[in-house]
């Protein structure tokens, strides 16, 4: 055998070789992205508002039970809920709330912190009486208190849990037929203002204005404020399909 041919036969088996662990290597690596694992359980906590209790669901369930149903038959693993919202409480409340030693026992256990506040920002200060004594520098000031509140909220979940994943929930336009354009443009730009300043602390911002614009007649309770269990029906399946992909640790 020639040198030449022996230089051929050996550039053949050293391709051969490579193309066969890289094959090994490129399936071991596909099969892993492939395969689902999950916990054998999960803990979530709600806190916040009425939204995150619940209030106006017939069925007494809210998005976050509904959320619950949803994830334990994809992982089909159990699925334990905490519900600490109080309704009608704002952003100063749910940081007081947030510093309490037992509420920082709860977010240690928890995997997914659900979050809804600042409705009740919007339709204390923006949305009542006095909104038209209001000067720019008090709606200012309002908005200042609200997101250093979510600073300091964001702040005290990830110095006790660093792992969970946390998830807010954006704001819906309950009174479409009532506000004026410019009413209806601050909701907007509210929440605007909130999905860039949660996205800064890796949390999840969910929208909901789009679910409701146009449906509030199908979607809210009797109080005409509050989802009815549609409504909350159709905010856990936006959650759901937000968090499916979502490497939840």
């Amino acid at each position: 055998m020639n040198k030449k041919f022996k230089f051929v036969v050996l550039f053949l088996v050293v391709i051969i070789i490579g193309t066969g662990g890289l094959y090994f290597s490129l399936s071991k690596s596909h099969n892993s992205k492939i395969k689902e694992v999950y916990k054998n359980s999960y803990n979530i906590l709600a806190m916040g508002d009425s939204l995150a209790r619940g209030t106006g669901d017939e069925t007494g369930k809210g998005f976050v039970n509904d959320f619950a149903l949803l994830w334990k038959n994809k992982t089909n693993s159990s699925v334990s809920v905490d519900n600490i919202a109080v309704n009608g409480d704002t952003s100063s409340g749910l940081l007081n709330i947030v510093k309490r030693q037992e509420t920082v026992q709860d977010i240690k256990q928890a995997d997914i912190i659900f979050i809804s506040i600042g409705g009740n920002e919007i339709k204390n200060f923006y949305f009542s009486a006095q909104s038209n004594e209001l000067t720019l520098d008090n709606v200012k000031a309002i908005e200042n208190k609200y997101f250093s509140n979510l600073e300091d909220i964001f702040k005290c979940i990830k110095n006790a849990n660093s792992n969970c994943t946390v998830v807010f929930v954006g704001l819906y336009n309950p009174s479409e037929d009532k506000l004026t354009s410019s009413e209806t443009n601050l909701l907007e730009f509210w929440n605007h203002m909130t999905d860039n300043f949660v996205s800064k602390y890796d949390v999840i911002f969910i929208p909901t204005y789009d679910l409701f614009k146009g449906n509030t007649n199908r979607y809210l309770s009797s109080d005409k404020f509050h989802p009815n269990s549609r409504g909350y029906d159709i905010i856990s399946n936006r959650i759901f399909d937000v968090l499916k992909n979502h490497n939840i640790k």
